[in-house]
């Protein structure tokens, strides 16, 4: 496998982490919605998606 088709593969996976990372933000609103303290959940997740991000800007 050539080079430049790793990194579409790992861009590839990246992006669809940060697709799970988005639906768990989505959940975690539909949650403070119903009344639930979800801050510390949704600053974790957001840095996650952060340095997820991160990693995409460094290839």
């Amino acid at each position: 496998m050539k080079n430049n088709e790793k990194e579409l593969i790992k861009a590839r996976d990246i992006f669809r982490e940060c697709a799970d990372i988005i639906d768990e933000i989505l959940d975690l609103g539909a949650r403070h919605e119903k009344g639930e303290d979800v801050k510390k959940e949704l600053e974790s997740t957001t840095g996650r998606y952060l340095l997820k991000m991160m990693s995409l800007e460094s290839m």
